[in-house]
């Protein structure tokens, strides 16, 4: 399952919609329902990574289903977003008792939507870091060594446009390359560290230095992978420094970046 597949739960066609085409261009795998019992079945059937979730709506309400997943031991990490018209302070109160990870109501605004599902979803990712990282960590913690967890990552818009534009196959071998490009200049730092990758252009990796040292190795190992990143583009696109697309509602002409690579610090651990 891809991470960063979210499903929307509502009964409204139009929120369904805007809200669909609107991730879909962020690069997002999205799936959608009517009504709790659908989203129910869809979810039993394909677990998302992220559920965007209203309250009102027919044969079972969004506090039952969020009870429903809440309450499932292999459902219940799953993010909920409470997306509703009903804005008074008792019901945040039982959308939060029930369990959702976030209430927003309606009219919402789209940028705040997009920062909170970034924030829940890599919340999960690092909640999910492999037997690897996670086993090697603890034990330079143990030791009282100092280390870093660093994930890079590349912004979704972007990165979903390059997959419409230049297809599935240059995608793969996009991500690979990418994986191979950290791996190598990390080499060069002469770093001892673990790389990873996780969901949609996403790595990450321990390394085993402080948060300065990371910092300067990480920057470094960003400005080579976006000069490699580059050549997968064709001359136009890489000239231009930009993609052209058109947004999915209002068929307006947008000026995408080209892919380049993030990093943040996440997980850190100092000697005493």
């Amino acid at each position: 399952m891809t991470t960063g597949r979210i499903l929307i739960v509502d009964d409204s066609d139009n929120i369904r919609n805007v809200l669909q085409m609107n991730f879909e261009w962020l690069g997002y795998e999205v799936a959608s329902a009517n009504d709790g019992e659908e989203a129910l079945k869809l979810i039993e059937d394909d677990p998302p990574d992220l559920i965007i979730l209203d309250v009102m709506m027919p044969r079972r309400n969004g506090y039952q289903v969020c009870r429903t997943l809440k309450a499932d031991a292999a459902l219940k990490d799953i993010p909920v977003i409470f997306l509703t018209a009903k804005d008074q302070k008792e019901d945040r109160f039982w959308g939060k008792d029930c369990g959702a990870d976030e209430y927003l109501t309606k009219p919402f605004s789209a940028a705040k939507l997009e920062r909170v599902i970034e924030k829940l979803l890599e919340a999960r990712e690092r909640k999910g870091m492999t037997g690897d990282i996670t086993a090697r960590l603890n034990a330079l913690k143990a030791e009282g060594e100092e280390c870093t967890v660093t994930s890079f990552r590349l912004d979704r818009k972007s990165l979903g446009v390059f997959r419409q534009k230049y297809g599935e196959i240059r995608y793969q071998e996009t991500m690979e390359g990418l994986r191979v490009t950290i791996d190598a200049a990390l080499r060069d730092e002469g770093q001892e560290f673990i790389l990873e990758r996780f969901g949609d252009g996403g790595f990450r990796t321990l390394l085993k230095c402080g948060t300065d040292r990371s910092a300067e190795v990480t920057k470094r190992v960003c400005r080579q992978a976006d000069l490699f990143l580059r050549g997968f583009y064709n001359r136009e696109d890489a000239e231009r420094g930009y993609v052209i697309s058109r947004a999915n509602s209002s068929g307006v002409e947008v000026h995408v970046p080209l892919l380049a690579l993030e990093a943040s610090s996440g997980v850190e651990s100092t000697a005493a």
